[in-house]
């Protein structure tokens, strides 16, 4: 019963932290609404990166401390309340302030719900158990995708926010009425020291400042007066963090955390895979409308299928990791996945739907194994007391790898167009076989570590 509860609580929170891709359907209604320029409804999208990628160490470090029920519970309560609020709003600046608490709920329910999981199944089922929790991230990818830009054009943005309370509540009560005994209370029993409250605010600071840095580059540019002061504070704050680990005062991550099999490589390949599959969520859209001329639903459909892929590739990598081994599968995700980059980017500028609909899925579907794949090498044989600080190493990596995905990319096609004077449709070809490289890398990094894992 224990697993069952794990798995629905797990998937649920996927599910809706998920529902988040609703946003970049609606971006243009926001514009529109808000009357904003296209740079300032950005901000919608910089602040919750910022936030989440500032809250992933430090949601696992209180959850091996303190358990997982209650630090869950915390990040439902403040994802839901934040999107009941920005869905009240009817200017750019409250919206973008309730983005950040946003952020840092949906951050908790992407590295506690992993975490969740892998307390509830032991190492030879871990795999499969992953896989279908992980499933439900793509599901929420569908129904974000498609749900939330069929209520934008009908009702309008507000309602891709209302739409999730009642999702929130009902895994709350779920949460709190089933999730009992270990799974919900420390694995290690009586605290030992005190919570590293400094430690946690300096690694928060150091990785939100760094995030929007990043963001804020693609924006004004990359040697930009902003971007570069934030970058220096970004590394003021790692010094400081340094510091005190080396010292022993900063003690919110685990001393020998990356000495767990599969920490550092799971954490690298799930930042290399996420820079390169990325851009079918800001460069494809331009692709789909400018260049093939076809309509906004065309392109939900698209995204939609891709989801879709997702959520099978997910259930499949699962079993098949444990029983062939989570490298294996994790290198063939990455794998599926460079090919359906490659062969999304060379459709060319007179594409037939049938090409652009299967290398759409097999992209799609690469993705989704390598997802379920790398949790599973990364929290296959990590100690169940420090599952919370690992499952936050993928999810740090993951947005950072989003944030880079975008910067990076927009400005290779950037510089393409302008430097090199080709098209849109040349350049974004250019962009897509560097994402399907940096895709091969992600598999090469899995292979080449010598990580004993079944």
């Amino acid at each position: 019963m224990a697993q069952v509860v794990a798995i629905v609580v797990g998937s649920g929170a996927l599910f809706l932290g998920a529902l988040d891709f609703s946003i970049n359907v609606n971006l243009p209604r926001f514009r529109a609404d808000l009357n904003e320029t296209l740079v300032s409804v950005q901000l919608i999208i910089i602040m919750y990166h910022g936030a989440r990628s500032g809250t992933g160490f430090v949601a696992g470090g209180i959850a091996d401390r303190f358990g997982i029920k209650w630090p869950l519970a915390a990040g439902i309560v403040v994802y839901t309340a934040s999107v009941g609020l920005i869905s009240l709003q009817d200017s750019l600046t409250p919206i973008v302030a309730l983005r950040i608490p946003q952020g840092i709920g949906v951050a908790i329910l992407f590295t506690l719900a992993p975490a969740l999981v892998a307390r509830a199944f032991g190492p030879q089922r871990r795999g499969a158990a992953l896989g279908v929790t992980l499933g439900a991230m793509g599901l929420g990818t569908f129904a974000g995708t498609l749900g939330g830009g069929l209520l934008g054009q009908e009702i309008g943005w507000p309602a891709i926010f209302w739409a999730r309370i009642p999702i929130g509540a009902a895994l709350l009560i779920v949460l709190i009425t089933w999730l009992r005994g270990p799974l919900a209370s420390s694995v290690t029993g009586r605290l030992r020291h005190r919570f590293d409250l400094i430690g946690s605010l300096t690694l928060f600071s150091m990785l939100f400042v760094l995030v929007t840095g990043l963001s804020f580059a693609r924006v004004h540019g990359w040697i930009a007066p902003l971007p570069v002061v934030l970058y220096v504070t970004t590394f003021v704050l790692l010094l400081v963090f340094s510091r005190g680990k080396k010292t022993g005062r900063f003690t919110i991550l685990p001393n020998g955390l990356t000495q767990f099999l599969g920490f550092k490589v799971g954490a690298t390949s799930n930042l290399l895979l996420t820079v390169a599959s990325f851009v079918m969520w800001f460069l494809f859209p331009f692709y789909v409308s400018d260049v093939m001329g076809r309509s906004g639903f065309t392109l939900g459909a698209l995204l939609a299928l891709m989801a879709a892929m997702n959520f099978a590739g997910s259930g499949m990598a699962g079993w098949l990791a444990d029983r062939l081994g989570d490298r294996k599968v994790t290198f063939a995700g990455t794998v599926i996945t460079a090919i359906g980059l490659a062969l999304v980017g060379s459709a060319g500028v007179t594409p037939t739907m049938s090409y652009v609909v299967i290398s759409t899925a097999v992209l799609g579907l690469g993705f989704g194994i390598h997802q379920a794949a790398v949790y599973t090498l990364t929290l296959r044989d990590t100690p169940s007391e420090h599952a919370g600080s690992t499952s936050a190493a993928l999810t740090v990596s993951q947005t950072v790898g989003t944030v880079l995905s975008i910067a990076v990319m927009t400005s290779l096609v950037n510089w393409q167009q302008t430097r090199a004077e080709l098209s849109f449709a040349e350049a974004y070809q250019f962009v897509y076989f560097v994402a399907a490289a940096i895709a091969l890398t992600a598999g090469l990094v899995v292979v080449r570590l010598n990580i004993k894992n079944e």
